[in-house]
């Protein structure tokens, strides 16, 4: 059953971007927008990425999965590069999110919220895939 006050959800999701490069937690930055916007919502200050860029976090987060249950490692394949200079064997890389995965915008979606997607993807074989992710916009 659908409440009617639900909560907005405004998921700001930013790749390479450490907690002290806003305002909210440094000095040296002026981010009057961000800094009101984490006033007034939840902020979440201690947290670890589940990979090393942002093909594999992003993974995690929309299915809620760590990266070895999605098998993406990396952006594009894990054998780039001179495979001389390799030191260690890449795993399989998946490119492509799976589409038999649940993603967080599809409970959303389920539970009566229109979602949105703003920004890149790098989960699907076309840029325009993120639109699966759209839903009542």
């Amino acid at each position: 059953m659908l409440r009617k006050n639900r909560p907005n959800i405004l998921f700001i999701y930013m790749d390479d971007l450490g907690w002290t490069d806003v305002a909210a937690g440094s000095k040296y930055y002026e981010t009057p927008n961000i800094d009101k916007l984490a006033s007034e919502g939840i902020r979440f200050t201690q947290a670890y990425s589940c990979g090393p860029n942002c093909a594999p976090s992003r993974g995690s987060l929309m299915t809620g999965l760590y990266t070895p249950r999605h098998g993406i490692y990396t952006v594009g394949t894990a054998e780039r590069g001179d495979s001389s200079l390799r030191k260690l064997i890449p795993v399989k890389n998946n490119t492509v999110l799976a589409p038999s995965f649940v993603t967080i915008a599809e409970e959303l979606k389920n539970a009566g919220y229109s979602t949105g997607l703003i920004g890149k993807w790098q989960l699907g074989e076309k840029k325009s895939e993120y639109r699966s992710e759209i839903s009542g916009l």
